[in-house]
């Protein structure tokens, strides 16, 4: 294999195989680089970002726990509060300031593999890994026309990645929702996002309307339980509104992480590894996270040295599994249970307060949000739930 960039190896002399240039894989890519090991990236689009299979709303400071500077030209459109409706009820609440961003996908995954490329990364577009082999001291990936061989390989290849479960890698299907995106036209003035809390809709998750201009919404909705498609169209509906584009399809993981993502010098990331937030399904913030913490795991191995790598995985993943017990918990719940906790809150102005104080991807305490909002008995429960992640996380 042909390795291009400043140094073919790197000046450590170690290589790795990235197999996905979406946003996990490339800041894997780039965190190595960095590092001065020789990185290859296979992707199998010739253009890096599409499909686009993301809403895109991220919380203010992601790009802090990226850990990567980003050009403010990504992001669309600066959100200041949500809207939560079942179709019949509305519950606003409105903020004076930036409570979430929405980002071109598109725009942002371009970038990082523009800034991989300026570090000596080999970026192959279309190059599908068809095939993965671990071998004494090294791993090989096969594409249709070359044989990959170096030190570790990182699978990056999103929910459909198959490369993992041929090597016994698997995430399993019980959290996974079949998923589906779509534009409409409609003119926006407030800058906030809807929330759709419908059985008809989804039982088992929610609806969404993300503005990404003054003209143009995203909507989208996951589900296992009714036809998501039928569903986008009910929203559009509801909005007065046409779609613009044909529905994206694809899915989405809400089940956790994996409890092993390695095998001898294999890793798995991102969506692939189940590194999604379960209450939304969103993976920018903590795919790319756990791509920084496996990235330092291997310049940590390189070193001989303690792995904060590994300290950062394993405090992220707990993270996670306790996230995903509150999916299952509000899936329990049920939207209208939700729906009704959020109408019985006492006063918008303790929603407000709790939706710009608590962090949006690890959320507040469940004590804090039930104090400060102070939701009836009756409804402790659902209304907990629905307070600590319907308000406060709803972003990737």
């Amino acid at each position: 294999m042909i390795w291009k960039g400043r140094d073919p190896f790197g000046a450590s002399g170690l290589t790795v195989t990235v197999v996905g240039a979406g946003v996990s894989g490339l800041v894997a890519a780039l965190t190595l680089a960095r590092a001065d090991v020789g990185v290859a990236v296979l992707e199998e689009h010739e253009i890096i970002g599409l499909p686009c299979h993301c809403g895109g709303v991220v919380s203010p400071d992601y790009q802090e726990k990226i850990g990567i500077a980003l050009p403010r030209s990504i992001e669309l459109i600066d959100l200041h509060g949500f809207r939560f409706t079942d179709g019949v009820r509305e519950v606003t609440v409105e903020s004076g300031r930036t409570i979430a961003k929405v980002i071109s996908r598109q725009a942002f995954d371009e970038h990082l593999a523009r800034l991989c490329e300026a570090e000596g990364v080999d970026l192959q577009r279309s190059s599908r890994g068809a095939s993965l082999r671990i071998c004494e001291g090294s791993t090989v990936v096969e594409t249709p026309s070359k044989s990959h061989s170096s030190d570790y390989t990182i699978l990056a290849g999103g929910i459909a990645d198959d490369l993992g479960r041929s090597i016994g890698l698997a995430r399993g299907n019980s959290g996974l929702l079949v998923s589906a995106q779509a534009v409409i036209k409609k003119r926006t003035e407030t800058p906030i996002a809807s929330i759709y809390l419908s059985e008809q809709i989804s039982p088992d998750f929610f609806g969404y309307v993300v503005p990404t201009d003054e003209q143009h919404c995203a909507i989208g909705v996951a589900s296992r339980k009714v036809d998501v498609a039928e569903s986008l169209h009910l929203i559009a509906k509801k909005e007065g509104a046409e779609q613009v584009e044909k529905p994206a399809m694809w899915g989405i993981w809400t089940g956790g992480p994996m409890s092993d993502i390695r095998k001898d010098n294999v890793f798995v990331i991102g969506d692939a590894a189940g590194m999604t937030k379960a209450t939304t399904g969103g993976g920018i913030v903590f795919g790319s996270m756990s791509a920084r913490a496996v990235a330092n795991i291997i310049i940590d191995e390189l070193r001989g040295e303690g792995s904060e790598g590994a300290r950062s995985l394993q405090s992220l993943t707990l993270q996670l599994n306790k996230i995903r017990t509150i999916r299952r918990l509000m899936n329990l719940a049920g939207p209208a249970s939700l729906m009704e906790a959020l109408s019985s809150a006492s006063s918008q102005d303790r929603l407000r307060y709790y939706m710009e104080s608590v962090d949006f991807d690890f959320h507040g305490g469940l004590i804090r949000a039930v104090r400060t909002v102070r939701i009836g008995t009756g409804l402790l429960s659902a209304g907990a739930l629905a307070l600590r992640h319907f308000v406060g996380g709803l972003f990737k």
